[in-house]
């Protein structure tokens, strides 16, 4: 294996409404998420995250997964995820939100592995914080024998801080590039498949 590559999901692979956002859609609870959204403290998420929980268990599985078809793919997600994996490159998806969502997506791309914030069939919920994206892809990283040297990771968000820690290649491709990070290549907005590109022309250097 030539290098591992970590994607966000929220911001990232897709743009527009949150995977969150989308969900909320079927269950009639729309403006409470966007609510739920400006939330910060852990404790106020995770009572969030169980409030979700609750909304779906009201409506089918399926329901929720066709919600999900009317996400909107960051342009050039899949060439740039097809890109990568044709150099032999693993990608991964690092994300707090759903991992039943997470999963959906990951899936449609050809994305083996993934993390994200579980929901049991009982509505019991083991929540995922941006400080377990960095430790996850560290670990992986490890599992699978790719050296330091050709990790990348690619957020949006401050939540992303860890994630972009744990890479000696970081994309932001918000706006904004949060304090406290160095050595970042900043692309606002930019393609996913020129993201691809870049990475493989500087691991190719």
């Amino acid at each position: 294996m030539k290098g591992i590559v970590a994607f966000d999901l929220d911001g990232t692979l897709l743009r527009g409404r949150t995977v969150c956002e989308i969900l909320a859609t079927p269950c009639g609870r729309l403006a409470e998420v966007r609510e739920f959204e400006t939330t910060s403290p852990e404790a106020a998420i995770a009572a969030g995250r169980s409030a979700m929980a609750g909304w779906y268990r009201d409506v089918p599985m399926q329901t929720l997964l066709t919600a999900l078809e009317s996400a909107e793919w960051a342009p050039g997600a899949a060439q740039g995820v097809a890109l990568l994996r044709s150099h032999d490159i693993e990608v991964v998806v690092a994300s707090i939100t759903w991992r039943f969502a997470v999963q959906w997506f990951a899936e449609r791309l050809g994305i083996r592995r993934y993390l994200g914030t579980d929901l049991s069939s009982d509505g019991a919920v083991v929540d995922v914080w941006p400080r377990d994206k960095g430790r996850w892809l560290s670990d992986l990283a490890l599992e699978l024998s790719v050296p330091p040297g050709r990790v990348a990771a690619v957020g949006d968000s401050v939540g992303d801080i860890e994630l972009l820690r744990a890479a000696s290649f970081r994309v932001f491709v918000g706006h904004g590039v949060p304090a406290g990070i160095s050595n970042i290549h900043h692309w606002p907005n930019e393609r996913i498949e020129v993201v691809a590109k870049r990475i493989i022309d500087a691991w190719a250097a």
